[in-house]
């Protein structure tokens, strides 16, 4: 039987999830690497793991990573970046890409597989992986016990508890990730793909257009992780002629 994350992590007198770097406040144009988010849920890192061991579940891996980078862009590990990217990568296999012949997605297939032999309550604490939030969000407010962040794409806000360390992010910084929630608590997925404050205004306003347009959501924030890494690897260009949102 699988390991509970959450009692694990209590009986062993260790906070409920795992707390990532600091981000240091940087002058304007400035580049710096973005360190796991605060409060990460445990489940998608088990799953994670699951999946980085399993032949079943990691059999497409590196032919889904091409596909990946066919649109996302290329991940290169030498980019200051690579974390955010290629979990940001991880992500997308697991959630979001049917697995050829089995028809289900990394996480619907681990679902069917262990329903028979994982506890009920653990059971649904995977499943609720599924009904995650996928979007662009901004940070509203920050402080050491929780943060507040706004989806730009439906303007609704969460609250996460015990994100202190996400308050050395700018109030205002918007960044690609996927939130989770477990027993009433919000917790993010294990990337951040932070954009330049320099287009943030740029961004807002796409997001604005695709809200009002009833548009899918998808295209969108895959073309943002697809220009925040063209900004990682060009950085002598104008970020505003890569952020070109209908170009």
């Amino acid at each position: 039987m699988l390991i509970d994350p959450l009692r694990e992590r209590r009986e062993h007198g260790e906070p409920a999830a795992r707390t990532g770097g600091h981000l240091r406040r940087s002058p304007p144009g400035a580049r710096s690497s973005v360190p796991s988010p605060a409060l990460e849920s445990p489940y998608f890192n088990s799953l994670l793991q699951h999946v980085s061991v399993e032949r079943r579940y990691n059999k497409e891996l590196t032919a889904a990573k091409d596909e990946f980078q066919g649109f996302a862009g290329p991940i290169y590990e030498s980019d200051r970046n690579f974390d955010a990217r290629i979990n940001a990568f991880h992500n997308w296999y697991i959630l979001d890409r049917p697995l050829q012949g089995q028809g289900d997605t990394p996480l619907g297939y681990f679902l069917e597989f262990n329903a028979n032999s994982l506890a009920v309550e653990e059971w649904k604490r995977y499943q609720e992986l599924a009904n995650h939030v996928h979007s662009v969000f901004e940070l509203v407010k920050s402080g050491p016990q929780q943060a507040q962040v706004r989806d730009l794409l439906t303007g609704t806000r969460y609250r996460l508890d015990g994100t202190g360390q996400i308050q050395h992010l700018d109030k205002g910084a918007l960044f690609n990730t996927r939130l989770f929630r477990h027993q009433e608590q919000w917790y993010f997925s294990n990337y951040l793909i932070l954009h330049p404050g320099a287009v943030a205004r740029e961004i807002r306003e796409q997001a604005k257009r695709l809200r009002k347009a009833k548009g899918l959501a998808e295209p969108f924030l895959v073309q943002l992780i697809l220009f925040q890494g063209r900004w990682e690897q060009y950085k002598q260009m104008d970020v505003r002629s890569i952020y070109r949102f209908g170009a």
